[in-house]
């Protein structure tokens, strides 16, 4: 018997008879039913542009922003609402460094990633981030083979998750074409692990139309709910 990840309490779980019967496709539970219930599931009615729930199913106002800004719309998926539970579960896995919760979407997140397209961008992290933290919590959610084309600015220091709505907004462009990386001839998935206001993912998305790339589509683990 294992524990749960998240709560840490015996997971009370028995395979099925089907999986006995396989034997090679018994899949041991990662958090127990109690946690995996506290991740609100995506619903509609939902932004036609950037995918999050909207009460008025139309573009959002951040959206229009983009639009008229001149960057170019792209379908994103969203797997989750950003709820209490996922605030702190990315509280423990992003800014507490507890590595194993990688595991928790990991199967999901990978599984709408290659339905989604072939090569499979992450939203990268800065030197300095890697330095203090270790790792990129975007790649670490996916069991796939990634196409690092996207870096930070040797520049860029402060992370927008310290920065107030207004702050991020305003933030210039923190993303290059990493150097030595042929562009993919094929279908990009861009993905990142918390849509909040999109500046981050329509930088990137602006940095990899600028290099050629026009066959792109969105995943992210979970989106901020919109109140317009």
């Amino acid at each position: 018997m294992k524990n749960c990840l998240l709560c840490n309490r015996r997971l009370n779980w028995q395979p099925s008879f089907k999986a006995l019967l396989l034997l090679g496709d018994i899949q041991v539970p990662l958090v127990c039913q109690t946690c995996r219930a506290s991740f609100q599931t995506w619903q509609g009615p939902h932004c036609v542009g950037c995918g999050r729930t909207s009460p008025s199913g139309k573009l959002c106002t951040d959206c229009q922003r983009w639009q008229q800004q001149g960057t170019p719309m792209i379908e994103v998926t969203t797997c989750y609402q950003y709820n209490s539970a996922m605030h702190d579960f990315m509280q423990r896995y992003k800014f507490h460094g507890d590595y194993r919760l990688r595991q928790v979407f990991r199967t999901q997140l990978t599984q709408r990633a290659k339905q989604l397209g072939d090569y499979f961008v992450p939203v990268p992290v800065s030197q300095m981030t890697m330095l203090t933290r270790g790792f990129n919590q975007v790649a670490g959610l996916l069991d796939l083979k990634l196409t690092p084309l996207l870096s930070v600015k040797a520049k860029t220091k402060q992370a927008q998750s310290t920065k107030t709505r207004a702050e991020r907004l305003a933030t210039k462009q923190p993303f290059e074409i990493t150097k030595g990386i042929s562009l993919p001839q094929g279908p990009i998935v861009l993905i990142d692990d918390i849509y909040t206001t999109g500046r981050t993912f329509h930088h990137a998305i602006e940095a990899l139309h600028a290099a050629g790339c026009q066959d792109i589509k969105g995943l992210v683990l979970a989106a901020a709910r919109l109140n317009n």
